[in-house]
């Protein structure tokens, strides 16, 4: 059997190390030179957006014998509307290492590998559907699987990136909510280390010449100082697809939409799609009816998003101070069994009522 993977991410590896365990050597694209991200770069996995009951990590162990390990714990997030704020405190979640260099999530997946990736090996699917038995895309983006015609649009972002300098609590995330700087989205802040950290901000429904007024209006409006060392831009949608796996072809990943609209966060979800891939191909398990699971959770997070998406900067500040009442602070994010998904059906009978009545 000969298996061909698009992309050396996350999900591509994780897809890999899953062949070699069952004794199958897939050939690993790579576009770049290098596994992880080449510049400074962490994100979090919070647990009210897990798709399980238990932590992610277990989860992850228990279920695909896979042992990995995040940068540290989240035990605070400090959330800041237009005018109001809450900090609230607990076994919240994680921060992972996605960067080129250390213990990130992609060199942890990548050391367990004996295969070698083909670096610098920028291809696609017509130049491998003869050659290869199966094709695995993991390109991080929608390129291929709308080629495929697979592909649905729900919601599209520009995102700027910053690492800046300053003094941080490697353990404690920031995030701000305005719809004067971030529309529909959101900026947060993630430590890299006590003393560098990223600064985010993600904002919908702009053109990519946009993102500097925004940018600035983000840092004078919070009164935002940090000394910045680098920036980036880049955009990013998510979407829906019609169906994941097309004759040969088996989109993971990012490419095969496991990202939340709500949020952004899709780590588990894209190193678990990798694996159940590679489960599929092996086993002759139909892959749409495996992931079928996190394709309802996408749903339901859409459900959400679009909720979110009425709110003004007062309902914002309102949600701030719901989320300050200590019995709501407790239910929420003290307790393993409360998941966001779980709103999506209030969620969505709201949205078809408010379509109803703005049609």
């Amino acid at each position: 059997m000969k298996v061909a993977i698009i992309g050396g991410g996350i999900s591509g590896l994780a897809s890999a190390l899953a062949f070699e365990r069952y004794g199958i050597t897939p050939v690993v694209f790579e576009k770049n030179g290098h596994i992880g991200d080449p510049v400074l770069f962490t994100s979090a996995i919070l647990h009210i957006f897990n798709h399980f009951k238990s932590d992610p990590f277990k989860h992850l162990k228990k279920k695909y014998n896979l042992k990995l390990s995040p940068s540290s714990s989240i035990k605070r997030i400090a959330m800041y509307g237009p005018t109001e704020q809450v900090t609230i405190e607990g076994n919240l979640g994680y921060i992972t290492n996605r960067m080129r260099e250390g213990t990130s999530i992609n060199n942890q997946l990548s050391s367990k590998l004996s295969l070698s990736v083909e670096f610098d090996s920028l291809v696609d699917i017509d130049d491998l559907k003869e050659e290869f038995d199966h094709i695995l895309v993991a390109t991080g983006n929608s390129v291929i699987p709308k080629k495929l015609d697979l592909w649905e649009d729900i919601f599209n972002t520009h995102f700027r990136s910053a690492t800046v300098i300053g003094h941080f609590d490697t353990q404690s995330v920031s995030m701000w909510l305005n719809k004067d700087y971030a529309k529909n989205c959101s900026a947060y802040l993630i430590p890299i280390s006590s003393k560098e950290a990223n600064l985010n901000l993600v904002i919908d429904n702009i053109t990519a010449r946009e993102i500097d007024y925004y940018w600035e209006k983000f840092l004078s409006s919070e009164k935002l100082d940090y000394k910045i060392i680098e920036t980036r831009d880049s955009s990013f949608n998510c979407g829906f697809l019609s169906r994941h796996q097309k004759d040969n072809i088996y989109l993971i990943g990012n490419a095969g939409g496991f990202v939340g609209s709500l949020v952004g966060l899709g780590q588990i979800k894209s190193i678990e799609s990798g694996i159940l891939a590679a489960d599929s191909i092996v086993k002759g398990i139909d892959y749409d009816k495996l992931i079928n699971p996190f394709v309802q959770d996408m749903k339901k997070f859409y459900e959400l998003r679009m909720l979110l998406n009425t709110f003004t900067n007062q309902d914002l500040d309102r949600l701030i101070n719901l989320l300050k009442k200590p019995t709501l602070k407790k239910l929420i994010y003290n307790n393993p069994l409360f998941k966001v998904k779980y709103g999506a059906s209030i969620a969505k009978i709201y949205n078809f009522l408010n379509k109803v009545k703005n049609p």
